[in-house]
């Protein structure tokens, strides 16, 4: 015990030996984080001055139609119809969603059913269900807006609780996304960004010992070879948790993000992140033939993988053919964690599934990693 924590002390002062390690390791994160908290991300576009209500017809007939038209023609309200309810859910903008369904068996004389559902994101969905189930009763009780709008049609009680849905709808439906805030997006994914590049950098560091000699000269000592292999790891996944604490506490303290209302989900969610990234790095650094090859190639797939995995930008903004690339992604599943982890309306189940994909990853990459070892046997190892 005592070599290993002896390496991982080395390790930790050989990284943070120069000054410019700071600025990659908290200056620019902290940086990154507050201009995205303040751009597109936040939902504080030119249209966000009116309420957003976004319409989904599913049922596609005249009725629906109508009822939809009709629908835009409610004033104080900023109407968006889409195919694919996340794409609006995801950037924080609307307050509520309205989907226009063929109606079930059981009610198959009405022409379609409409349901609500709001963004937990959103502290002014409730009211503006409200506004809008209202508008619609007396738009549908006026003539000639009852016969465009087809008087048959279902609209759930939104005025009195906007967010019960029927259960025929909700078999139906896709499953509620949540909208974070322009400050979760780019605290989370600045968090994600910034681990992600030193952890997919852990092979070069491994390939630089070797050539060196430094990692022969560790290992003329009594500690085992996965002992000197585990401590660099541990080494690299330490610096990088400690990173996500201090972006965690910055984001609790300037945005008000509630990093810590879930710590159980948010230790599992970051040590699991944490150690995948190492994984993927020490993966790298057995596939690879030079530490400047493998610096590189880390950088690069560190950017891609946040990039893909929305820290950058919304996912959900993706064409379809990159967002089933980005369901692959585990920078993405550490943002849906993480983005869990800060939603009003948290439970554990999203953190943890996150959190066990990730180690699912590490295991494989760490496996990968040995068979790829043992059958390089580089000379210098």
């Amino acid at each position: 015990m005592r070599a290993f924590i002896a390496i991982i002390v080395k390790d930790l002062r050989v990284r943070f030996s120069s000054p410019m390690e700071l600025v990659f390791f908290l200056l620019l994160p902290v940086v990154f984080t507050v201009v995205l908290a303040g751009s597109s991300l936040g939902g504080t576009s030119r249209g966000a001055a009116l309420p957003v209500v976004l319409v989904r017809d599913t049922a596609g007939t005249g009725p629906s139609r109508a009822f939809v038209a009709m629908l835009g023609t409610m004033p104080g309200i900023h109407l968006r119809e889409v195919t694919d309810p996340t794409v609006l859910i995801n950037t924080a903008v609307p307050d509520l969603l309205v989907s226009v369904a063929p109606s079930a068996a059981a009610t198959a004389s009405l022409p379609f059913t409409v349901t609500f559902r709001l963004s937990p994101w959103r502290g002014s969905a409730g009211a503006t269900a409200q506004e809008v189930g209202a508008w619609l009763r007396t738009a549908g009780g006026a003539r000639g807006a009852t016969e465009a709008a087809a008087p048959a049609a279902v609209v759930a009680p939104a005025a009195q609780a906007p967010a019960t849905r029927p259960a025929a709808a909700a078999s139906a439906e896709p499953p509620t996304v949540s909208a974070p805030s322009g400050a979760a997006t780019g605290n989370a994914g600045q968090i994600i960004t910034w681990s992600l590049v030193p952890l997919l950098g852990l092979g070069a560091g491994f390939i630089a010992e070797r050539r060196k000699g430094t990692m022969r000269r560790v290992l003329a000592t009594p500690a085992p070879r996965a002992l000197v292999s585990a401590a660099s790891v541990a080494a690299e996944t330490l610096g990088a948790l400690v990173q996500v604490a201090i972006l965690a506490v910055f984001g609790a303290a300037v945005f008000g993000l509630p990093w810590f209302g879930h710590p159980v989900e948010l230790l599992a969610l970051s040590a699991a992140f944490c150690v995948a990234g190492a994984a993927l790095g020490t993966l790298l650094g057995a596939l690879c033939s030079t530490s400047r090859q493998a610096g590189q190639l880390g950088l690069a797939l560190a950017l891609v993988l946040a990039v893909l995995g929305g820290c950058w930008y919304p996912a959900a903004l993706f064409p379809a053919s990159l967002r089933t690339v980005a369901r692959l992604d585990p920078a993405g599943w550490a943002m849906d964690g993480f983005l869990s982890v800060l939603s009003p309306a948290a439970n554990a189940g999203p953190a943890l599934h996150s959190a066990v994909l990730l180690l699912g990853l590490a295991a494989a990459a760490f496996l990968l990693a040995a068979v790829a070892t043992r059958a390089r046997r580089t000379p210098a190892a």
